[in-house]
């Protein structure tokens, strides 16, 4: 996605954010302040998608050296009730398999994505990934409306096999 057509839109210009993070929150509200352009799905769908390729890169090759194989990176994901089209991850990268009763309990207000990754095969693999408690109750009184496997991790959730090691099935 082309960020110049939007620079417009921002008071405070993006190279002075990065060179000085505590500018983020004033320039939220600036965004805030000014009409938000119209933006196509297609383009929100392929900056997110990028973005979270980045930051998945980036967390494998900060951690790779750092646990044992396998380790697992946590996506913990919120959308930002303040502005319109803002998804945050935040990529959390330990040795150990969390599990959804500990995620859900600790973090309720967050999608949560769970990968293993062994560095001997190179191998990346989603274990799981559950919607909000709110969500997944939806999903749930519409499971027609859903990927059959997003329905299954949730059942497998609430019925507490995904917290059991032989109850999940990397994908």
């Amino acid at each position: 996605m082309d960020m110049k057509k939007f620079e417009k839109f921002l008071v405070t210009p993006r190279d002075q954010i990065k060179a000085n993070p505590a500018k983020a929150g004033q320039a939220a509200f600036d965004i805030l302040s000014k009409e938000q352009p119209p933006m196509e799905t297609q383009e929100v769908i392929d900056e997110y998608k990028d973005d979270y390729l980045k930051s998945m890169v980036e967390t494998l090759e900060t951690n790779v050296n750092r646990y044992e194989p396998p380790f697992y990176v946590v996506v913990l994901s919120k959308k930002e009730p303040w502005a319109v089209n803002v998804m945050r991850n935040w990529f959390v990268a330990r040795q150990t398999r969390p599990t959804t009763t500990y995620l859900r309990h600790e973090y309720p207000n967050h999608m949560n994505t769970v990968y293993s990754y062994d560095k001997r095969s190179s191998e990346l693999k989603i274990l799981w990934s559950l919607p909000t408690w709110q969500d997944s109750l939806v999903v749930l009184a519409n499971p027609h409306l859903y990927d059959p496997t997003l329905v299954q991790w949730i059942h497998d959730c609430n019925s507490g096999a995904l917290d059991r090691p032989e109850g999940y099935v990397a994908i």
